[in-house]
């Protein structure tokens, strides 16, 4: 009888263990902060054409949760959601990438090419990968976003008279070794 007690009690333990480690394990995952460079709208799923749960106003602060290729998701109070990539900087509200603050006077890279600072120029990229054997396996052809790409296609003769009307001349280009 007291072996089966004892049993009894290493089980029950056992489940309260895993229940808690469950319960508090969400509680531990690292989130890093960031803030909302503009107006985003929070996404179900990360697609543009997903349904929006949220909208948070530029200047959020907001916890990432994850990453997946170009989009992030996004915890802000009682909000969670996907965005893209481009829409945050990585932080807390008033720091820079590198930590200093908004009117500090650092020196990092990231500082001094004025990136990740919310300030989006014609320098602002991404570095999100391309497409890997999974996604290409499962890609379902579109017909529509097809015939959108032939519409760009222009004649020899359209491309000749764009180049003489921007009076652009042929180069020869090497190849590069």
């Amino acid at each position: 009888m007291t072996t089966i007690m004892r049993s009894l009690g290493n089980l029950m333990c056992g489940r309260l263990v895993l229940a808690l480690a469950a319960t508090l394990l969400p509680l531990l995952a690292d989130a890093e902060p960031a803030v909302t460079v503009k107006q985003v709208e929070l996404k179900a799923t990360p697609a543009s054409d997903a349904k929006s749960v949220a909208t948070l106003p530029a200047q959020s602060s907001v916890d990432l949760v994850q990453r997946q290729g170009a989009w992030v998701q996004l915890k802000s109070g009682k909000n969670t959601g996907w965005a893209k990539l481009f829409d945050i900087r990585l932080g807390a509200a008033g720091t820079s990438a590198s930590g200093t603050s908004a009117g500090g006077k650092g020196n990092s890279l990231a500082e001094t090419l004025n990136l990740a600072s919310g300030n989006r120029g014609a320098s602002v990229t991404t570095g999100v990968r391309g497409l890997d054997a999974d996604m290409l396996s499962k890609a379902v052809p579109n017909p529509q976003e097809f015939a959108t790409l032939v519409g760009y296609t222009a004649t020899r003769e359209q491309s000749q008279s764009f180049a003489k009307a921007g009076k652009l001349e042929p180069r020869k280009v090497e190849f590069l070794k």
